[in-house]
């Protein structure tokens, strides 16, 4: 006899239960018909393995089958399933949308917390019926109490086993399929279910780059140099630094310069202010913290998550590397719990002074913000942002510090338009020298100057993109120096542009 078989009853329509338990529950039924049993990974496998684990009836009766599929050597799609439930309860395979299912590597991490929340109440739900049993049919006392404690070995020792790790044959991973719906900033910069680090100096602007770049995602815009994907996210942008009076000041340009779409970044975004004493105290070793940014989570339910700045929800010191990743990985599990597709994008400070500029670029710009080494290696994006001149940050230098999963963009520079307040590209600043000058290793001598350019450009005349990719050629530098470099030359009036044949000639 087995304990959690149950007494044939009649279809029912999907369960109402819409905890977070039950749709982890959901996604892990999903995720298993989706991939039709080819690339199961660990704990997924061991939750299917464990029907009893599962709360609802209609969850239960789909991990049987599944493993009786599986115990047949049948892949267990939707069509296979389908055939191995109990006629009454057909139907339940067709209530799994393809939707519901996760990607792997984050189906894992609910199967889980599944896991863990779920072997408790299978215990309590095993021992009561049980006893159940008993008291029906006591003369069956001693077999059903045999069966129990069999049951109850194999849910405790299940629980306790050690993650196996997750192998695959090279042919596995080239058979997955993948699309770009999960892109939100640039080449993955930012994806669905990923985290990004802004980093930078206090006072350098992050927060204001930060409601700029939500309202680009809202509004659909270019965020400065990137492509922006999926405006319709909800987001939570949890914060503790700014005043009322300050985020005013920061949202009633950005108010303007969306115009029509400003209807759609009020309604997608929320932002946590600093109005009560609990407000300012969101430390995660804190219980009552942890609580209040619980509750505003599952009440809002965000698509992505902003937490600014890092610090102050820091569980412990965050310059010591095993409190650091204590934060980072409470902070995942805080905001993806109940949607592990939930993306996260961190501000955090980063080292000052001339020494901490230095590091925003080339080879050491892994090490820009403190404490880099764990946020580095949580982190999927980095951007690192510096100053431009030692008196302001109304310009400042752009940079890559990671891009796990998308190509790392060139460094460029922005200006705060004190017009608009808002953020535009600044092609004037010439990055290579700001990189050459900051680290010491200032050289005087130009790669090109407008005599050159008049060489390069050929007698009968050169398109712009031709006498940039001349210079590009001869000097080694990127594009965008290349046309600064032309319009230096231009500006020197030693070449002209003629508009009517869109080329530049000698003077």
């Amino acid at each position: 006899m087995q304990i959690e078989d149950r007494p044939k009853r009649a279809a029912r329509q999907p369960s109402l239960d819409t905890s977070p338990d039950n749709h982890r529950a959901r996604a892990i039924i999903a995720t298993v018909l989706n991939e039709a049993g080819q690339h199961w990974t660990p704990k997924l496998r061991q939750a299917i393995a464990r029907p009893e684990l599962f709360q609802d009836g209609q969850l239960r009766i789909m991990a049987k089958a599944i493993n009786t599929a599986s115990a047949n050597g049948i892949i267990p799609s939707s069509i296979a399933i389908h055939e191995h439930l109990p006629k009454v309860h057909r139907g339940l395979v067709w209530s799994f949308q393809p939707t519901e299912a996760l990607p792997l590597a984050i189906i894992e991490i609910e199967a889980e917390t599944f896991l863990e929340n779920a072997l408790p109440v299978g215990i309590e739900t095993l021992l009561g019926e049980s006893w159940q049993a008993i008291k029906d049919n006591p003369k069956s006392a001693s077999s059903i109490a045999r069966h129990t404690v069999a049951a109850l070995e194999r849910i405790t020792a299940e629980g306790d086993g050690k993650s196996s790790l997750t192998l695959r044959s090279p042919d596995e991973l080239l058979a997955m399929t993948f699309d770009d719906s999960d892109r939100i900033i640039g080449d993955r910069l930012l994806a669905t279910g990923q985290s990004l680090a802004i980093c930078g100096a206090g006072g350098v602007g992050k927060s204001r780059l930060l409601l700029l770049l939500l309202a680009c995602i809202a509004g659909a815009r270019r965020f400065l140099t990137f492509d922006t994907f999926k405006p319709e996210m909800k987001w939570l942008v949890l914060q503790t630094e700014n005043s009322n009076r300050r985020l005013q000041q920061d949202l009633a340009p950005i108010k303007s310069w969306l115009g029509d779409d400003w209807l759609r970044f009020t309604e997608c975004v929320t932002i946590h202010t600093i109005e009560t004493d609990s407000d300012a105290f969101v430390n995660l070793d804190d219980p009552d913290a942890v609580a209040r940014i619980e509750a505003a989570i599952q009440n809002h339910k965000p698509d992505g998550i902003a937490i600014d700045p890092l610090a102050d929800f820091a569980a412990g010191d965050l310059n010591k590397d095993a409190d650091m990743k204590l934060t980072l990985q409470s902070l995942s599990r805080l905001c993806r719990r109940g949607n592990p597709k939930r993306s996260i994008i961190v501000l955090h400070h980063a080292i000052t002074g001339r020494g901490g500029a230095a590091k925003a670029t080339g080879y050491d710009r892994a090490s820009f913000a403190r404490n880099s080494k764990m946020l580095h290696a949580w982190a999927r994006g980095q951007i690192n942002l510096a100053p431009v001149d030692p008196d302001s940050n109304d310009r400042l230098i752009v940079a890559c510090g990671k891009c796990s999963n998308g190509r790392e963009f060139q460094t460029f520079a922005v200006r705060l338009n004190p017009d608009t307040m808002i953020y535009e590209c600044d092609p004037t600043v010439d990055v290579s020298q700001w990189e050459r000058d900051i680290t010491g290793t200032k050289d005087n001598a130009p790669l090109m100057n407008p005599d050159r350019v008049r060489e390069l450009c050929a007698v009968t005349g050169s398109s712009k993109a031709a006498l940039a990719k001349s210079i590009m050629d001869d000097c080694g530098c990127y594009r965008g120096s290349a046309y600064r470099y032309i319009t230096r030359a231009e500006q020197s009036k030693i070449i002209t542009f003629n508009k009517s044949h869109e080329t530049y000639f000698r003077k």
